[in-house]
This record gives structure tokens, sequence and C-alpha cells, in this order.
């Protein structure tokens, strides 16, 4: 009988320190923390990333779209695959491996895009097969703001808006 309290104990005390831990790791405060330290381990600009996951999911790690994106970064699971061959389906939802997938798709664009934010940014919002498309002949300065080119893609000009600095 002691063994049987012993154990019903221990069992009860490791579900108080999952509950905790989720807590911990689900907690609204933990998500910006989490966010912002992606975004410095990655050598991202940090508010442009923090403005990001802000518009992507409200912050919520549990979000999805009706595209079938999710979490915080709002990815797809294609695209998760894309950025990490060994990804497991739910994963996703997990807020350090949706951070840690966001950033990592967030650094592929900028190569792709030579490190300029608004056109890395329209790419993971409108897609980087559009993006590359409008821009096809288009010498890219890193500095130069793009966001005009998508004022006709009311979605993708709107979430430029959002995250980017405003314009000069």
């Amino acid at each position: 009988m002691a063994k049987n309290r012993k154990k019903h104990r221990l069992g009860i005390k490791l579900l108080l320190w999952l509950l905790v831990l989720i807590l911990l790791i689900y907690n609204p405060v933990s998500i910006r923390i989490m966010v912002y330290c992606t975004a410095l381990y990655y050598d991202l600009d940090t508010a442009i990333f923090y403005r990001m996951i802000r518009t992507e999911s409200s912050f919520r790690s549990f979000a999805h779209s009706k595209q079938r994106a999710i979490g915080l970064g709002q990815i797809k699971e294609s695209t998760a695959i894309y950025m990490n061959k060994k990804h497991r389906s739910g994963a996703l939802f997990f807020p350090l491996y949706n951070l840690r997938i966001s950033a990592h798709y967030i650094k592929y664009l900028q190569k792709k895009f030579n490190g300029n934010w608004s056109l890395v940014l329209a790419a993971y919002n409108w897609g980087e097969t559009k993006v590359s498309a409008r821009i096809r002949n288009l010498a890219i300065d890193p500095e130069k703001n793009y966001r005009e080119l998508f004022r006709d893609v009311p979605e993708t000009y709107s979430y430029l808006q959002k995250i980017l600095p405003p314009q000069p």
C-alpha cells in the first residue's frame, strides 16, 4: 500500500512539473522572450522579427490559418520539410521549433533577396516564387524599400506596412 502511495505522489509531482513546464513554455511573456532570443541567435533584426511573429500569429503557438500555416511563424508543413529534412508532422506547434524554422526560412530568403527586408518579408508572406517573378530583371539594392511593388497585392502590402518601419 505504501508503494502505491509513493507511486501516486510521484505521478502527481510529475504532472505538476509538466504543467508548470507547459505554462512556462506557452506563456505569452515566455513566447515574446523566445522570439527576441531567436532573433538574436540567428542574427536577425530583433524588432522586425518580433513584429513579424506578432503579425503572423499574435504570439499564439497554436495558431493556424486556412492555408494550413501553423504556429508562431505561420509555417506550412511543406516549408518546414524544405528547411529541415528531418521535420516531423506536428512539431510546428512547439514554439522554439517553429521559431527556429521561421528564422531559418528568413535567413534563406535573405540570401536569395540580397538581404532586402521588404523583399524577404513579401516572399515570406506571398511566396518566394511570386516575388522572384515580380522582380525578375531587377538588380536588388539591400537598402531600398520595395514595398510599393506590392501595392496591388493588398494582403502583402498591408503585411509590409505592419512590420517594416515607416517610409521616410
